[in-house]
């Protein structure tokens, strides 16, 4: 059901309530009290046994009954119709997408553009590692390339030194 129906309904829920409250007032009220006294009596009890004859105990006692009953349906059916909207509008507020001001002087990006601008960010710092490393890996190589060329250098003096050469 719609917004607008819930509320009118539950509305009209409640002024039933708030008459058959009253209502339920005032048969307690007309009742005798036990033992011819009490509040009963003192609130025109009797009043009740003039207008509806001698067996007018047994008739408010079972209107009571029937009067309690509605009532305690009316506010079990208000109750969870009450409970009902505010489930429903809560859900939707915990459904709802939070939304962000924007910075004075930027645009507003599209999801798609915040995604390809994320893409393109990772990209260019896998790029710049990828760099770094080759650079690293290049200087490194050319490091064991000296060192090796100034051991064969040194390994080709000793050798010198070592054999005679043939000739001399």
């Amino acid at each position: 059901m719609s917004a607008i129906l819930m509320t009118i309904l539950s509305g009209l829920l409640m002024i039933a309530l708030v008459a058959i409250s009253l209502f339920l007032v005032l048969i307690v009220l007309m009742q005798r009290g036990s033992a011819n006294g009490g509040l009963g009596s003192a609130m025109g009890g009797g009043a009740a046994e003039s207008a509806l004859g001698a067996d007018s105990g047994d008739v408010l006692s079972r209107m009571t009954t029937k009067v309690a009953i509605v009532f305690f349906v009316l506010v079990l059916g208000l109750n969870l119709l009450i409970l009902s909207t505010h489930s429903k509008e809560a859900a939707a507020e915990q459904n709802a997408l939070p939304e962000f001001a924007v910075p004075e002087g930027e645009e507003a990006l599209s999801a798609e553009d915040q995604l390809t601008g994320l893409v393109t960010d990772a990209i260019a710092e896998k790029r710049a590692a990828e760099a770094e490393a080759s650079t690293e890996t290049e200087a490194a190589v050319a490091d064991v390339t000296d060192a090796v060329e100034a051991e064969v250098e040194d390994a080709s003096v000793i050798a010198e030194e070592a054999l005679p050469v043939e000739g001399k």
